[in-house]
């Protein structure tokens, strides 16, 4: 007899594809859980009541979240750091896809080196060096952005991923710069 908790071998890891749709859905399930399990969450998904709080998740979203569970530990850890707190009913997410992770660590004052480091990291330190990152992005007011990225570097890594982020940076950098250079001509005239 199979056991339960095994995946049919026609499921496979989970997708870029199943990152969208799952993690909108676990981020407005965080902005919308009690002060108490949010908090146990921002702390470590493995310890006290945040252990409850992520058992959940991780049971509502299984087909994608079953492969990797300390990666999405270290996801779910990110969205809770990046999920603003309280009570608040009408709290929004941590998760915006208008807005690349690369340019919320350029608006938020991310620098060049942190962003090599970040990007440079070894595979099994990622997890620890995003929750990191989100902790410094939820110091300031960059808390919201596209988390499926973040997703996608905590739990496959890779060059496309990382190329992204840099691309969206660097992008976001040189508008900002052509904007200075710019305002710095025409007040000149």
């Amino acid at each position: 007899m199979p056991r339960e908790d095994t995946r049919p071998e026609s499921e496979g890891a989970p997708t870029a594809q199943d990152l969208r749709e799952a993690i909108p859905k676990i981020a407005g399930e965080i902005a919308r859980l009690d002060p108490g399990p949010a908090a146990a969450l921002r702390r470590g998904p493995y310890h006290g009541a945040g252990a409850a709080a992520f058992w959940k998740l991780l049971a509502r979203h299984r087909p994608v979240a079953a492969q990797n569970e300390a990666g999405w530990a270290a996801l779910i850890q990110a969205i809770a750091v990046l999920t603003p707190k309280g009570r608040d009913p009408q709290k929004k997410p941590a998760h915006d896809y208008s807005l690349p992770m690369g340019r919320a660590l350029y608006e938020a004052g991310f620098s060049e080196p942190r962003l090599a480091r970040l990007l440079s990291s070894a595979p099994e330190l990622r997890r620890e060096v995003a929750v990191r990152t989100c902790r410094r992005l939820a110091a300031g007011e960059s808390n919201r952005f596209n988390l499926v990225t973040l997703g996608e570097f905590v739990l496959f890594g890779g060059d496309h991923t990382d190329r992204r982020i840099a691309r969206d940076y660097y992008r976001t950098r040189a508008a900002a710069e052509r904007v200075s250079q710019d305002g710095e001509t025409s007040t000149d005239v």
